[in-house]
């Protein structure tokens, strides 16, 4: 797989992620479960947007979601889920659930072997912790408010997941990927075909038609290629085995 097309994978499948944050966000109230019920039903609220702002309002009740949801899931770690959540599986669903439907979608579509199925969920990972570092080191340096926002994501990771902000992002999405991974390469070996296998049968197939037309028949020298024995003038069997001619 060249770069070109691992980049364009990527990409997609980032695309995916978003999208299927969406569904964590609202359906299963991710809110709700990494902030302990303290804050619920966050999703529902914005979706009321739709109905109160028409037009714009629509807008963000769609995008506000997808964002908010991907945001969640890129920040808290599924080890973290484990250790302070132990016994909210519907948490620990609503984390790895859009890895695993992005990596699935995006690995259904592209992968052929299981090999490029693990790749491609790698590499929706390393698109989002690229931009995740590079958003946490490019805005310290906007002018006056640019220092104090390294220190505000900091103080914000560490409230929420005891983490700092790069700690939580990379262990966050590098265990995401990896789950994702683990079905993306489960579709690729569903796609799999070994190569060489299509042309194993077809030479068998060749061989046995090939042996089908070398049965015994008479030749030029009149006498039957099947036991030897010299063949009578216009007979169409041999006399000695009843070969046809």
């Amino acid at each position: 797989m060249g770069f070109g097309r691992v980049l364009w994978t990527g990409i997609v499948g980032m695309i995916f992620l978003l999208l299927t944050s969406y569904i964590s966000f609202v359906f299963l109230d991710l809110t709700s479960g990494v902030t302990g019920g303290l804050i619920e039903n966050l999703g529902d609220a914005l979706s009321s947007l739709g109905s109160l702002l028409p037009g714009i309002g629509g807008i963000i009740a769609i995008l506000a979601p997808m964002f908010l949801g991907l945001v969640l899931i890129i920040i808290f770690p599924i080890h973290w889920c484990l250790m302070y959540r132990p016994d909210d599986v519907l948490l620990l669903i609503s984390v790895t659930l859009p890895w695993i439907l992005a990596c699935s979608m995006i690995s259904g579509i592209n992968a052929k072997t299981p090999g490029k199925g693990i790749r491609t969920s790698l590499a929706i990972g390393i698109g989002y912790l690229i931009i995740a570092l590079l958003i946490y080191f490019l805005l310290p340096l906007i002018p006056i408010i640019g220092p104090f926002i390294g220190g505000i994501i900091d103080g914000l990771t560490l409230g929420l997941t005891d983490l700092p902000y790069v700690f939580a992002v990379s262990t966050a999405i590098l265990e995401g990927c990896l789950v994702g991974a683990v079905f993306g390469g489960f579709i690729g070996s569903l796609k799999y075909k070994p190569t060489g296998a299509g042309s194993k049968q077809k030479s068998k197939k060749s061989k046995a038609k090939i042996e089908d037309e070398k049965e015994p028949s008479f030749d030029d020298s009149a006498h039957c290629t099947n036991c030897g024995a010299k063949l009578v003038a216009d007979n169409d069997f041999c006399t000695n085995c009843g070969m046809k001619s």
